[in-house]
């Protein structure tokens, strides 16, 4: 009877604790988001959502950051995935200068930034460009992401809503 009883006890205890996910059993440890202490933090790709648009000169690259994140600007880069096409030096606004406990002055930007790129092209050409984006960012609550890469298309036209009043770097 004693065993029974302490089983049951056990079982009332765990029980609610399990379904909070407190309880360690079966958690992902190689995943921060994971950990119930961490859940407070967005994953990188809604923290900080990036788009891409061209004209016949020059790519641009727009990302908009979650209330509270930033992104650094010494960590931006640009790969093109299109064959016969390179970019030019990057042209990235100032952004805001930060004292960060563990790099030291930096520039950041929050909200939103756009940046440019000049295409190099073997021919010219109006589809939409592969390119890797490169670039890193943090939480105001403490929380660096690593360097993240995302591939995106560029296509020809106009930017996207989001940054039509956005004047471009």
């Amino acid at each position: 009877m004693k065993t029974t009883f302490a089983v049951l006890l056990i079982l009332l205890v765990a029980t609610p604790v399990l379904a909070r996910g407190e309880f360690p059993v079966g958690r992902d440890k190689s995943n921060p988001f994971s950990d119930p202490v961490q859940r407070k933090f967005l994953p990188a790709n809604e923290a900080f959502q990036a788009s891409a648009w061209r004209d016949d000169e020059q790519l641009y690259v727009g990302f908009i950051n979650a209330e509270d994140y930033y992104l650094h600007r010494h960590q931006f880069a640009l790969e093109s995935r299109s064959p016969g096409v390179s970019f030019g030096e990057l042209a990235l606004p100032p952004g805001k200068r930060m004292m960060h406990a563990s790099l030291g002055e930096i520039h950041v930007f929050y909200d939103q930034v756009v940046f440019s790129a000049p295409i190099e092209a073997v021919e010219a050409a109006t589809e939409p460009l592969a390119i890797t984006v490169t670039f890193q960012g943090c939480s105001d609550q403490g929380l660096c992401y690593p360097p993240e890469q995302i591939e995106l298309e560029a296509p020809h036209g106009s930017p996207p809503a989001a940054f039509a009043t956005s004047p471009p770097s």
